[in-house]
C-alpha cells in the first residue's frame, strides 16, 4: 500500500474530526495532504458521505509515546528572594562568569552587521490559533511560534550553509559541520544557557516543540547535559518574550551569525492594495561580516520571511 504523504498537524486534524486521510486530496509538493485540505475535504460533500462510511481510526490501547511530553508539570513557583538594596558586594557565579567570556569574545573579534526584516504574521497567528488546541489534545505538545521560528530558520540554513559555519583562526578556515544543529537562548535564574535542537531541518514542528520545552525545561531545572548544550551552527534569541521589539544579539562566537526575534504586534499592513490589520514580528539576523556579506546575510533573512509569511509552504517541509 502506498504511504500517504502529509503533515503531522494534518494527521492530527483529521483524526480529530473523524476523516479518513486517504480520501483527502493533497494539495502541497508531492500531494502531500495539508491542514488546509482536511479543511476544504470537511467542508465538502464528499466529507459527508464518507463519515457515513467511514470511522475514525481506533487508537491502540497500548500505544507507546516515547517522545517526552511537551507540556511540563505545573510546578509550584518558589518564592522570589527579597530583594537587598543596600550597600553590598556579590560574588560573580561560574555561570557568570562564563557569560562574560563568551560575550566579551564576541564583541571583541566579530565585525558586526545587523539587518532587520519586518515580518508579516498574520497568516501563522491564525494557523496556530487554529491548530494549538487540536494538537495539544492529539500529542499534548503545546505549539508556540518558536518552532515555526526555528523550522524557517532550520530551512533557510540548507540554503545558506556558511550561516552553519564557524570560524577557525587557527587554520584560517570556515569548518562547516554538514548537520543543521540549532541553538535556542533560554533565560534561566541562573543566567543565560543555550540548549541545541540536533538536525531540525528534519524534524516537525511538533517534534521542535516537543524539544524545545524539553531543553528549556532542563536548562531551567540545571538538569541538562553538557552534550546538549554543544554542536550549534546557528543561534536564536527570542527577545519577545519579554516584550522587546528590536535587539541587536550577540554572535555565539566562534559562530557566524544568530537570529533574533521580537513580540509579534498588532500593526497595518498591506494587502492586495488594501490597509488591513496585521501581526507583525521584527527580525534581526547579526552576522560576522568578515565571511558573510550584507547581501548575503539579507537573502538569508528573506527567505526565512518568506518560510514564516506561507506557513502552509513551511509546513510541507
Amino acid at each position: 500500500m502506498m504511504k500517504i504523504k502529509s503533515t503531522p498537524i494534518a494527521r492530527a486534524m483529521a483524526a480529530k474530526l473523524g476523516i479518513d486521510i486517504n480520501l483527502v486530496p493533497g494539495s502541497g509538493i508531492d500531494g502531500r495532504i495539508l491542514i488546509e485540505d482536511i479543511q476544504k475535504f470537511k467542508n465538502s460533500p464528499i466529507s459527508g458521505a464518507a463519515h457515513s462510511n467511514f470511522a475514525p481510526a481506533p487508537v491502540a490501547d497500548n500505544k507507546v509515546i516515547t517522545q517526552p511530553s511537551a507540556v511540563a508539570p505545573k510546578a509550584t513557583p518558589a518564592p522570589r528572594p527579597a530583594i537587598d538594596r543596600s550597600a553590598h558586594s556579590e560574588a560573580i557565579t561560574p555561570i557568570r562568569k562564563a557569560i562574560s567570556k563568551a560575550m566579551t569574545n564576541s564583541w571583541s573579534n566579530v565585525a558586526y552587521t545587523n539587518l532587520v526584516h519586518e515580518i508579516d504574521m498574520t497568516a501563522l497567528w491564525d494557523l496556530r490559533s487554529r491548530i494549538k488546541d487540536i494538537v495539544l489534545k492529539s500529542d499534548n505538545v503545546k505549539i508556540t511560534f518558536l518552532p515555526y521560528i526555528i523550522k524557517a530558520a532550520a530551512i533557510a540554513l540548507r540554503d545558506f550553509p556558511v550561516f552553519t559555519a564557524k570560524y577557525n583562526e587557527a587554520n584560517q578556515t570556515l569548518d562547516y559541520p554538514g548537520v543543521i544543529n540549532v541553538g535556542i537562548a533560554v533565560d534561566t535564574e541562573a543566567g543565560l544557557m543555550v540548549p541545541v535542537i540536533n538536525n531540525a531541518d528534519n524534524l516537525s514542528i511538533v517534534n521542535i516543540a516537543s524539544e524545545v520545552t524539553r531543553l528549556a525545561g532542563a536548562a531551567r531545572n540545571r538538569t541538562i547535559k553538557p552534550a546538549e548544550m554543544k554542536g550549534a551552527g546557528f543561534t536564536i534569541t527570542n527577545y519577545g518574550s519579554v516584550g522587546s521589539l528590536f535587539g541587536v544579539p550577540v554572535i555565539n562566537y566562534p559562530e557566524l551569525a544568530i537570529g533574533g526575534v521580537g513580540a509579534i504586534i498588532d500593526k497595518p499592513v498591506v494587502k492586495n492594495g488594501q490597509v488591513v490589520p496585521g501581526k507583525v514580528m521584527y527580525l534581526t539576523v547579526a552576522a560576522d561580516h568578515r565571511w558573510i556579506d550584507g547581501a548575503v546575510i539579507g537573502r538569508f533573512a528573506s527567505r526565512i520571511k518568506e518560510l514564516l509569511e506561507k506557513p502552509d509552504v513551511l509546513g510541507v517541509y
